[in-house]
């Protein structure tokens, strides 16, 4: 993994992290890096009238993302969004933040894990992150 790529998984675990401590949750959001390796965020604009549905959002984030590598406006990119994971065979599933990241050259990222809890006052506590070969 190049230095570019870990800055682009560390800017994605600070602001995941940020939004558990601050809320509770993590509406999907991600980051890219430009076509000279700066990181950027990445969220989709929501109307608060009409919130589409977090299946929704990633569709968008990964056209937006698709088009502008296809483009050649972007290097990689990161779509972070929650989701329930086993860790063992027999345990109960576990809240966390999948980070999938996309980048241009033929290397295959793992797919990354920020296992979290969140207590009854909404107050969250992190774990490690970890990767899975894909």
């Amino acid at each position: 993994m190049t230095e570019e790529i870990e800055k682009m998984l560390a800017h994605t675990v600070e602001y995941a992290t940020d939004l558990l401590n601050e809320t509770g949750e993590a509406y999907p959001f991600g980051a890219f890096l430009d076509t000279i390796d700066n990181v950027h965020p990445l969220e989709m604009e929501i109307d608060t009238k009409n919130v589409p549905t977090i299946g929704k959002v990633i569709e968008a984030l990964t056209k937006y993302c698709t088009s502008e590598m296809e483009e050649e406006k972007m290097n990689a990119y990161a779509l972070a969004y929650e989701v329930q994971i086993q860790t063992e065979q027999d345990a109960e599933p576990i809240d966390a933040i999948a980070i999938d990241m996309i980048q241009k050259s033929t290397e295959i990222l793992p797919l990354f894990y920020l296992p979290f809890t969140v207590d009854a006052n909404k107050k969250a506590t992190i774990g490690e992150l970890f990767g899975v070969k894909r």
